[in-house]
């Protein structure tokens, strides 16, 4: 069965080659939301393997996406992206979210490796 995900991210360009890129091994990418708020609506209506959500958007940021998600989607995994340098280690500890990826390396590897 192939992973399952939605992806959200505030920059259209990024989400729309990360689409590409992730369909291209086989990623089914249910939805693809530009928003925080958008993100918590969807992901609560399909239910996808994991969340791939950008760490700074603007409104709810991915790291208040991933606390509000805990344990509301079933065995649904947050794993942040972002271009940036983020402090993961500590918001991985915290138990915000199974993992990070940087956004250049986004891909059904790196994204299968944080999976349970």
């Amino acid at each position: 069965m192939a992973l399952r995900v939605v992806l959200v991210d505030d920059d259209r360009r990024f989400r729309a080659t990360a689409r590409r890129a992730l369909e291209a091994e086989g990623v089914v990418v249910l939805a693809e939301v530009g928003s925080g708020a958008d993100a918590l609506a969807t992901v609560e209506d399909c239910y996808p393997d994991a969340v791939l959500v950008d760490v700074r958007m603007p409104g709810i940021d991915g790291v208040e996406v991933a606390r509000l998600l805990q344990g509301k989607v079933g065995t649904t995994v947050v794993i942040l992206i972002s271009t940036l340098d983020v402090d993961h280690g500590r918001l991985l500890a915290e138990g915000v979210a199974a993992g990070y990826i940087r956004k250049d390396e986004l891909s059904l590897a790196a994204i299968t490796e944080l999976l349970p």
